[in-house]
């Protein structure tokens, strides 16, 4: 089954693919940024907060909240394709701020510095591109929410832009697996986006259930390409956009033609595949009680130097007792989710699961 994979676009992957302003992450040394979770918050202003914040790169303007677009696809904008100047940045909150829970208003940007321009893109309806400069970049933003849309079209102005429609990798999120490339069909599909209603509450806080997200990304005929995420269970599109079944099928069929990952064996023995034994220490993150610290690792690697239940596996959501393994130039962090006793490789993206005993659980609780 496709999962959502952990890619630039949105750091989403820890909020049920809500996309948050921000999420605030357990410092481990150099290697921190795969490790986030929840945390109280944080007090005085950067570079005095005592929660480590990392934004999400945003603007936001005329109620709409954009995030940035880093995909490697495509080709990326220029100065050329830059039009009238909309607004410019009042605030930049990751310079101001150390609230997790600060809601963004009109004017606000993680990185673009206060004072800097904001600008149209050639070709695209402000509503759902816009263009910035920061760390010496040019970003591309996308509308990620908007609460005036209420059909596809108000949400993303791709009508007669598309050329192909693409899958891809479950993995990375960086490379196309398969792809849709007959024009009547493409842009039959589109016109499925452009007509359907939006859900504004999507995704529910109170949605339950599996789920299984993949990435299309939409190739432009200028060369650019938007990349969204689908709801294959529920049918719609990243966000809120419900284009329902006939799109599914499309969608489905370019899942049949991708290739199939490659096997997981039967058994694993982590300790020996990671060289876990080599680690300088072991340190525990319980998101559940908001709680950290090292452990002893010898009785861990006792019970990981052993040919375990394996399975293909994704970081479990909600909470959950993060382990990481540190070395001197890397490490290897595994996800317990101690209601089915499963642990998660999540760095490495092996996306290999362990079913490990129940004696596991009083290491690391």
């Amino acid at each position: 089954m496709y999962g959502y994979p952990g890619t630039s676009l949105l750091r989403q992957r820890l909020s049920g693919m809500r996309p948050a302003l921000l999420s605030v992450v357990i410092l481990l040394g150099s290697s921190c940024g795969a490790l986030s979770g929840v945390a109280s918050t944080g007090a005085g202003t950067p570079p005095n907060c005592t929660a480590i914040i990392d934004y999400v790169d945003f603007v936001r303007q005329a109620g709409i909240f954009y995030s940035a677009s880093h995909s490697t696809l495509g080709r990326a904008i220029t100065s050329s394709d830059l039009g009238a100047e909309r607004f410019r940045v009042k605030n930049t909150v990751s310079t101001t701020t150390c609230d997790p829970y600060y809601h963004p208003v009109d004017g606000d940007a993680a990185f673009v510095p206060a004072g800097e321009p904001v600008f149209a893109v050639k070709g695209y309806a402000p509503t759902f591109r816009l263009a910035a400069r920061h760390n010496d970049m040019l970003v591309l933003y996308e509308a990620d929410s908007n609460p005036a849309a209420r059909r596809g079209a108000d949400a993303m102005d791709i009508d007669g832009k598309v050329k192909s429609i693409a899958l891809l990798d479950q993995k990375t999120g960086r490379a196309a697996v398969s792809r849709i490339t007959d024009k009547s069909r493409v842009e039959s599909l589109v016109r499925i986006i452009l007509n359907a209603s939006i859900d504004p509450s999507y995704p529910s806080p109170r949605a339950t259930g599996p789920v299984d997200y993949v990435q299309l990304a939409f190739e432009l005929d200028d060369g650019t390409v938007t990349v969204r995420a689908y709801d294959r269970t529920r049918g719609v599109l990243w966000r809120g956009i419900q284009v329902g079944t006939a799109f599914t099928a499309a969608v489905d069929e370019l899942v049949r033609t991708a290739p199939t990952p490659s096997p997981v064996p039967a058994t694993l023995n982590l300790a020996r595949r990671y060289d876990l034994a080599q680690a300088t220490r072991v340190s525990i993150k319980d998101l559940r009680a908001r709680t950290g610290g090292t452990a002893a690792m010898a009785p861990l690697i006792a019970i990981l130097d052993a040919d375990l239940p394996a399975r293909r596996g994704q970081r479990p959501s909600g909470d959950y007792v993060v382990v990481i393994f540190e070395f001197p130039d890397r490490y290897v962090s595994l996800a317990y989710d101690d209601t089915t006793d499963t642990l998660t490789v999540v760095a490495p993206d092996d996306e290999i699961a362990v079913q490990v005993p129940a004696t596991f659980r009083a290491l690391v609780r």
